[in-house]
């Protein structure tokens, strides 16, 4: 589904292999500059789309090191040259990709002894503003409790937060990992909610959200309408 704003932006989001999660393209129709928010897999769809655009892809910005927002990572990169950005208290998630794709019996994403993922380019901070084209910026909010590097991405120009796994439509992130070794104690529900409710209630009310997986909600929406957050 797309979305439109009255600015010239191209915001799509579609949801991808293995797990379902929201992969979101965000483009300057005017010069091009293209970002990729968390690709999870089928990377020649999303290389298609943002082809079909006529957008260069400069940044992949992670919301969290769990293996269905970053999966596409490595062949983005080989294909695209693009910069990885995440915060750094997910690096060990993100490096310890196989053990999580064995806990949820997906097949490793690479045999032998290499890296399934290229080490990130840099790592963002909570309050960082990327700009990331002329006309475009996206500002970093540390949000953790789903995962201790969790950042919700902030497109302030097009109306748009793009919070991963931490704030879904009437729900909010999973912090109980039973029977999944790889991910046991990463999460804390108490943290989770205070992120929320101190980072992210407070943008308008009319920003979009597009969450890590199903339908896109509003900030206001949430305010209102999320039992979790009452």
């Amino acid at each position: 589904s797309t979305t439109t704003t009255n600015t010239p932006a191209i915001v799509e989001s579609f949801a991808v292999p293995p797990l379902g999660c929201n992969c979101t393209i965000i483009g300057d129709s005017t010069t091009g500059d293209a970002i990729v928010v968390d690709p999870g897999g089928d990377v020649n769809k999303i290389l298609s789309k943002i082809k079909s655009y006529n957008l260069t892809l400069k940044r992949v910005l992670i919301t969290h090191g769990h293996l269905d927002h970053v999966a596409g990572g490595k062949e983005l990169k080989e294909k695209t040259g693009c910069d990885i950005l995440l915060h750094q208290d997910d690096l060990s998630l993100y490096e310890n990709i196989n053990a999580q794709c064995r806990d949820f019996r997906i097949g490793p994403l690479t045999e032998g002894g290499s890296a399934a993922l290229p080490r990130p380019d840099a790592f963002i901070s909570d309050g960082d503003v990327i700009q990331w084209s002329p006309s475009y910026s996206v500002k970093c909010l540390h949000c953790p409790g789903h995962t201790p590097g969790s950042t919700s991405y902030y497109f302030e120009e097009c109306n748009l937060l793009c919070p991963g796994d931490t704030l879904f439509q009437g729900s909010v992130g999973r912090t109980s990992w039973y029977g999944i070794p790889s991910l046991q104690g990463t999460s804390d529900a108490e943290q989770l909610i205070g992120s929320i409710k101190g980072k992210l209630l407070d943008l308008p009310g009319d920003t979009v959200v597009v969450s890590g997986h199903g339908e896109s909600t509003t900030i206001e929406d949430e305010r209102r309408f999320n039992p979790y957050l009452s």
